[in-house]
């Protein structure tokens, strides 16, 4: 794109409306969303967008099986499992429940991951043209307010800490 052609400068226009500004340095991505409105949408239609991606991951490890290496998803776990553990240490848990804490949750993340892949493989390899685009709204639309209604108990709680 051409600093100076129309494209650029509608690009550039919406960006000012929607005051957000993308800044490049290097290989890191900084987005910028000064907007509430905009930052929350953002948000709310990723984790929705991850909800789907976890239930898509669902159906494609009943279909097909382990999206990634089992040896990959024990190291991921493995990781996952000393940063819980040590998360745990640090806010005051005692011995055994810090790991007992630190493996729930690992197990949890790792599902969660794992699920992600398996969605992305899914709607890849072609499988979600086996869904009605109808199901894929109600569903991304349903994702979006249980997102929004998680959202802002999270920051409801949160302020409390």
């Amino acid at each position: 794109m051409i600093p100076g052609s129309f494209t650029w400068k509608l690009i550039n226009t919406a960006l000012n409306i929607i005051q957000c500004y993308i800044k490049l340095e290097g290989w890191i991505i900084q987005i910028n969303l000064e907007n509430y409105f905009l930052r929350t949408l953002v948000l709310v239609v990723g984790m929705s967008l991850a909800m789907i991606a976890v239930a898509l991951g669902i159906i494609y490890l009943f279909e097909t099986g382990l999206p990634m290496p089992a040896p990959l998803i024990f190291l991921l776990f493995a990781v996952l499992f000393i940063l819980g553990t040590t998360i745990f240490e640090g806010r005051g848990a005692v011995h055994p429940w810090s790991l007992i804490g630190g493996a729930i949750s690992s197990i949890a993340v790792t599902f969660i991951v794992m699920s992600i892949i398996g969605g992305i493989l899914y709607a890849v390899t072609g499988g979600l043209s086996a869904i009605p685009p109808e199901t894929i709204l109600y569903s991304l639309s349903a994702c979006m307010i249980v997102s929004m209604v998680t959202l802002k108990f999270a920051h409801y709680k949160l302020q409390y800490i």
